[in-house]
């Protein structure tokens, strides 16, 4: 999927300009603005806020990006960005938070990032450069990153309930409470983003704060922090799809009512 995303567009360290180290530097910042309001008004589910702020933008991000028919090389950047920010921030971050060391070294973390986005940013960037001929076979195929989207959004997502239903013991009223807790982080990172940009590339801000990677901070919660937590990133998977969903709804209506208005000028 992220291949078939990353093929086709070069990207360069020239390419990185001052919004892309904003948005990096928003997800420290809203991390612990998270973490103090969660904290203030739900004192045992502040690392709900730590997290969920803290967790980097997802690799699928470029591929929704992609998919709404915005700047693709712009949220692949801030992608790449953000996960280098948040692969150094969160191991010195959590233990602070926690009060407890961290158990693994901080590269395996980031080996796990690399993994997921690296591997794939990296293929795709020398077939692109190296091979025109196969990049020319490949950049047709992009629109079946859309069904790999969906299918891997299919598998999480059961993933996601089974959890729920077989491994949570959390009560039904904390339960709603992390979710709506949930929903309230991520409309304010995806709002952050959006609001702090330039007009030309809002959503894709919003996309590079709002669209976090959910299994990354899944793995976190339930690995240094408590369960409980980890139900956040699986009602935040839920969120930014439905957000991402209503957004290229708006944006495809917002596109066909322009053309036929520029249709009726001429």
């Amino acid at each position: 999927m992220l291949f078939l995303t990353f093929t086709g567009i070069r990207i360069t360290y020239k390419q990185i300009g001052r919004a892309h180290i904003q948005a990096a530097l928003l997800v420290v910042l809203l991390s612990f603005i998270h973490y103090w309001w969660v904290k203030l008004l739900f004192p045992d589910l502040a690392m709900v806020g730590f997290i969920l702020g803290a967790a980097p933008t997802a690799a699928a991000a470029a591929v929704v990006a992609n998919m709404m028919k915005l700047n693709v090389p712009f949220v692949t950047v801030s992608t790449v960005l953000s996960n280098l920010v948040s692969v150094i921030f969160i191991p010195i971050a959590l233990p602070l938070l926690t009060k407890e060391p961290l158990l693994v070294s901080p590269i395996f973390i980031v080996l796990q990032v690399f993994i997921t986005l690296g591997i794939p940013l990296i293929i795709g960037q020398l077939v692109t450069n190296y091979t025109p001929k196969l990049t020319a076979k490949i950049v047709p195929l992009k629109p079946f990153s859309f069904v790999l989207f969906i299918f891997n959004m299919f598998i999480a997502s059961g993933n996601c309930s089974d959890y729920i239903q077989n491994h949570s013991t959390v009560s039904i009223n904390t339960i709603l409470l992390i979710a709506g807790i949930t929903c309230v982080i991520g409309f304010i990172n995806f709002k952050v983003g959006e609001w702090t940009a330039p007009k030309a590339i809002k959503y894709e801000s919003g996309l590079a704060i709002g669209r976090k990677n959910t299994m990354f901070a899944l793995w976190i919660s339930i690995t240094y922090v408590n369960p409980m937590v980890g139900l956040a990133p699986v009602f935040y998977l839920v969120f930014h799809n439905v957000y991402n969903s209503a957004q290229l709804w708006f944006l495809e209506r917002k596109r066909q009512t322009t053309a036929i208005e520029n249709r009726n000028k001429n």
